[in-house]
Formats: C-alpha cells, structure tokens, sequence
C-alpha cells in the first residue's frame, strides 16, 4: 500500500505547490507551516518503508545540514509569516528533487524529467511576460498584455520579469544541448524536434533580452559556452578568448560605463548602488554569522541596522542582489557552506558523468545542466533571482537531474 502510494508523490508535490507558491490566497497565511510540511509526506511513507528518507545520493550530507539549520533560519526572522512563505519556496524544490530521484520512471530514464524542464521553460517563455508587472518593463510586449489582462486579472499574480529571466537562463543551456545534440545521440532526437527546441530557445532569448537583465544576458553568454565547449570542444577553447577580448576592450574604452550599465538594472541605479547594496550584505553576513538575518528578512534588517545612502528610504531592496550573499545573509554561515557543498557535489556529479566524452543523451543532459548552473553562478554575481522566490525550486530540479545521471552512470558500470 505504501509503495503504491510513493508512486503519486511527484504528483502529490506538484498539487501541495499550488498552495506553498500562492500563500494566504487558497489557505490562511498561518497554515503555511502545515501545508509546508505537507510536502514532505512522500518522506514520511519512504521511511516506513524502507526506512529511508531518500535514496543514496553524495549530496544528501550536506542537505542534512541545511534542512537541520533552517529552523535555527526560521527562528531568527523578524517576521514569522514572511520568514515561512520565504522557507515554502526553498523547500519546494528541496521536496521536488526528493520526489524526482525516488520516481521508479526517472531514475529508469532521466531524460523524462529535462523534457519536463524543458515544457516548463517554453511555458515560462510563452505565458509568462504576459502576466501584469509591477512596471513597464516589456514595453514590446505591452499590446500582448492588455489583449491577455481579462484572463490574467483572474489569477490575480503578477511577474517579475527579472525573475522570470533568472529561471529561463538556467533552462536555457539544457534546450540548446538537445538542440546541438551530438553524433551520437539517440534517434528520437529528430530533426523536427530540434527545430523546435531552436525555436524555443530563440524565445527564450528573446523574453530575456526584453527583460533589460545586463546579469541575465551574461549568465546566457557564460552558460552557452559551457554548452559549445562541449559540443565543439576546438571552438570552445577559441570562444572564451574572444570574449574575454572583447570584455577587456569595453572595460579599456570606457570602464565607468560599462560597469554602470552592468550594475544597473530593477531598483538598482548602477555599480555603485550594488556596491553598497554588497557590502550592508557584508556586514550583516559578519554580525549574524551564526545564524543569519532571516529568511526574507533581508528589507527589514538592512535598512534598519545598516542604511543605505545612495539609495533613497523609499526604495525596496528585497534581496542582496548577489546569490553568494543573499544565501549567506539568510541562513547564515553553516547555512551557506552547506549550500556551496550541495552546489559542488552536483559539479562532481556531472564532471563524473561528462568525463567519458561518449556524446551520448546522459552527456547531453549533463552538459545542459552544467551549463544551466554556470548561467545560474553567473547571474547570480549581480542578482539573487532564484532564491526566495517562487520559481526558486527550479535550481533543485537541475540538482535532481543530476543525480539521477549520476546514479545511472553507477549502474552501468557496476553491469559492465
């Protein structure tokens, strides 16, 4: 009974997320620690039946502490309700991944889930800057809008193309790396179906560039280059030379400019502004080392203990606007080595994977999310986009995917 009932979890996680991404708008805000918890029922039942929580993975040390550290988080927030609305959107992908490498089908085939990400990315693409912004940031995309707002207006959210750009950058290197394929890939990568993957990823290029995210574009750049590197690897020594010329040229030409223009970007003037923004996060990560402001606390604390002065008052900075930072500023120390150890035990994971040069669908996949995570690490220098927010879970599905080549690559070999 309990292993049929295993088999609903992802299913079980995908409806409880309806509630965790829209708090206090289908359940009372004061349930949002219950319907949380509730993500974790398919943890529950795996226990009674195998008396695991999940299945063997080498990151799951380093989860162990990030899970056990996020009360100690919870706890020191100013305000309980944002700090569990903040923890929901965290834990949402902590649960999704946990229902993604338990599925008997992905772990069967992994490449299940990229096409599920890859669904998810043309739907983001497509719906998304459709739906209201707190601004006129798709200024091309405004008619589209007010032809969508009866329809829109009922759901009653709004997006952050910011946001909405952090997610795409991190799915657009997996859509290119089935898009490029390899010599060797299966056959059930047709030509039609890189055609659309093409087009898809030309969208995805498209939404991001009218977002007006300088970090965004870049994370594009450096995440594609993980994926030509791989795919072309003579080209891929040639390309990052040319970028690098090109960066160093534009930083020679005219330097205040061009870090302006890369610094700018939301509620952020320019470099300088970010500066400061970094070194209150500085400050903070010093004084609350242990166990950090506050999940969401970040525009609460800030303000109060360390003021900004380029900044006006009137002027919400929500996060730390570098994901290094943010990650620290919320859990704390031991919260954010954990983090960067989950981070580098998926690189060793997928280094495992991609050092076989087979050109295979496991080294395409494994390409796309390494250069998913690039783009993520690269975007993240000048933004936090997907952490506290509610596409905050998509990083951990890369994470699962991951893992679930990595466990594929086990057993082949222990076969062979």
């Amino acid at each position: 009974m309990v292993t049929r009932l295993l088999r609903l979890e992802p299913f079980w996680v995908v409806g409880v997320a309806i509630f965790v991404l829209l708090p206090g708008r289908l359940t009372p805000a004061a349930w949002q620690p219950f319907v949380v918890a509730a993500l974790f029922v398919g943890w529950l039942l795996r226990w009674l039946a195998t008396r695991r929580l999940l299945p063997p993975a080498p990151l799951h040390v380093a989860l162990g502490v990030l899970l056990l550290w996020l009360p100690v988080n919870i706890w020191a927030a100013v305000d309980p309700a944002t700090a569990w609305q903040a923890a929901g959107y965290l834990l949402l992908g902590v649960a999704g991944y946990g229902a993604a490498i338990a599925w008997a089908p992905l772990q069967q085939r992994p490449q299940l889930l990229a096409w599920l990400l890859v669904a998810f990315a043309a739907m983001l693409a497509v719906a998304g800057p459709l739906l209201p912004t707190p601004a006129a940031t798709w200024p091309l995309i405004g008619p589209l809008q007010q032809a969508a707002a009866p329809i829109t207006a009922r759901l009653g959210e709004s997006i952050n193309p910011n946001i909405l750009a952090g997610a795409l950058v991190v799915l657009l290197p997996l859509v290119v790396a089935l898009a490029v394929g390899a010599p060797a890939a299966p056959p059930q990568i047709s030509g039609w179906l890189r055609g659309l993957l093409w087009l898809l990823a030309g969208l995805i290029v498209a939404v991001v560039a009218l977002a007006a995210s300088r970090g965004a574009l870049l994370g594009v750049g450096t995440g594609l280059l993980i994926v030509i590197a791989w795919r072309w690897p003579r080209l891929g020594w040639v390309t990052p030379v040319i970028v690098a010329a090109g960066v160093g040229a534009s930083i020679w030409l005219a330097p205040a400019t061009w870090l302006d223009q890369l610094g700018s970007g939301g509620a952020v003037g320019g470099m300088d502004e970010r500066i400061e923004i970094w070194s209150r996060a500085l400050y903070a990560l010093q004084d609350f080392s242990f166990t950090g402001v506050g999940l969401g606390a970040f525009n609460q604390v800030i303000p109060l203990l360390y003021p900004y002065f380029l900044i006006a008052p009137t002027v919400d900075i929500p996060h730390a606007h570098n994901l290094v930072l943010q990650v620290g500023v919320d859990l704390g120390v031991p919260g954010l080595i954990a983090w960067l150890a989950i981070l580098l035990t998926v690189f060793a994971q997928l280094a495992n994977v991609l050092q076989r040069r087979a050109r295979d669908l496991a080294s395409t996949l494994a390409a796309g999310v390494t250069g998913g995570l690039v783009a993520m690490l690269t975007h993240g220098m000048l933004d936090a986009p997907l952490w506290g927010t509610k596409l905050a879970f998509a990083p951990w599905l890369l994470f699962a995917l991951a893992v679930l080549l990595g466990a594929q690559q086990v057993r082949q070999t222990r076969a062979s």
